[in-house]
């Protein structure tokens, strides 16, 4: 049937109504005076005027200017409010205190946003190992992933330094790295062009207290890993270092570690100290080699589409729980594990080994050349991360 006029004009009226909101509320929301986005947009300040209060008729150019100001894509200015995205799932990787410390973050994205938007934890099983979770956060079958940024070096290789230990002096070196410009322009603005943006405001969720060595037997130097069997993600990298190191690389997946000790298919899992008690590492695995690199920092990647489909006050209640959240997650780890430590050693006998750092940190760096000379290692990622240190030492200095 074919609409009435009418029935065409009340449309018509709906969508520039819908279309002068989305516009004020973006303009709003950027600090944006009328005058300074008529300009920036190619507008004149009446055809503006006129948009935000639903009376102009919608040209594509127009549209497209106004679009480019505020880098959303054209479909979010037709959006209605009921048609804006109000579930997101994340995930939860380790049950205890990564599992709650999720939780409390969903609680607060729902508080911050006023239900406008809400967090449903999925667990890994779900969803398969973290390479196919990260092509699905991409492609928009998951919104939310919450992982070590080298899972993302899929779709852009300088992410690949994040898999290995010792590669920041220390947080403020880290720090200095993650807030610098080639991060940003180098791997982040590329990563948003494959359709996943970073919501870290400060980069303060961090897993565990330092990198460890669960093994069946003690292991105090680089040299004792030789023709062990070393547990490993599906990561090129990560293999090829163990390789370097003289051990046996076996890719297994995360869920699956555990039965590997038990079942004695693997000799050695590289992991985080906060991860020892609550997946019983240590039942199997009694010595903990300590190697004292700085526990990694995560990512929380969400879809590009999802979050430029989301209002500016929804976004911004997003990045403030992300924000928030961090805190309450890298606190929550460390008192854990202020405990675990001590179950550890009364329930399984652990043994918790000091080493020389310096004989670790040597070992790593020849192997680390060696990965950057076979092209596994980015060049131009790790030289930027050496000059973040450099230019730290040198404003320390002055």
């Amino acid at each position: 049937m074919t609409p009435q006029p009418f029935e065409s004009d009340d449309l018509e009226r709906e969508i520039q109504g819908r279309v002068g909101r989305r516009v004020r509320e973006l303009r709003l929301a950027a600090g944006l005076t009328a005058v300074e986005l008529a300009a920036r947009s190619g507008l004149s300040q009446g055809q503006l005027s006129k948009i935000e209060n639903g009376k102009a008729t919608l040209s594509s150019k127009a549209l497209v200017g106004l679009c480019r100001v505020f880098d959303r894509p054209m479909g979010y200015l037709f959006q209605s409010r009921v048609e804006m995205p109000r579930v997101l799932g994340t995930l939860t990787t380790v049950e205890g205190p990564e599992n709650e410390a999720i939780k409390a973050f969903a609680h607060d994205v729902r508080h911050r946003t006023g239900a406008r938007l809400s967090l449903i934890p999925l667990r890994p099983a779900q969803l398969g190992n973290a390479p196919s979770q990260v092509e699905a956060l991409r492609e928009g079958l998951i919104d939310l992933f919450i992982e070590e940024p080298f899972y993302y070096a899929t779709f852009v290789p300088g992410f690949s330094l994040f898999s290995l230990p010792y590669a920041f002096q220390d947080e403020n070196h880290r720090q200095a790295f993650l807030a610098g410009d080639y991060f940003h322009q180098a791997l982040c603005n590329p990563l948003r062009q494959a359709g996943i943006r970073f919501l870290n405001p400060r980069w303060n969720w961090f897993r565990g207290l330092e990198w460890v060595l669960a093994a069946d037997r003690p292991i105090t130097a680089p040299k004792d890993m030789q023709g062990l069997r070393v547990r490993t993600p599906e990561s090129d990298i990560v293999q090829q270092f163990w390789r370097l190191l003289g051990a046996h690389p076996v890719a297994i997946p995360w869920k699956e570690v555990a039965a590997a000790l038990r079942d004695r298919a693997v000799d050695v899992v590289p992991t985080h100290k906060t991860h020892l008690f609550p997946l019983g590492f240590c039942r199997h695995a009694r010595f903990v080699t300590c190697l004292n690199d700085l526990p990694p920092v995560l990512a929380l990647g969400i879809n590009e589409n999802r979050y430029q489909a989301l209002s500016p006050a929804v976004q911004t209640g997003l990045r403030e729980a992300c924000e928030a959240a961090g805190d309450v997650f890298s606190r929550s780890i460390r008192e854990a594990e202020a405990e675990n430590e001590k179950h550890n050693i009364r329930q399984f006998k652990a043994v918790y080994l000091t080493v020389d750092i310096v004989l670790w940190q040597s070992a790593v760096e020849h192997v680390r050349s060696q990965l950057i000379v076979g092209g596994l290692l980015d060049a131009a990622t790790w030289s930027a991360v050496v000059e973040a240190g450099r230019a730290r030492k040198e404003g320390l200095a002055s």
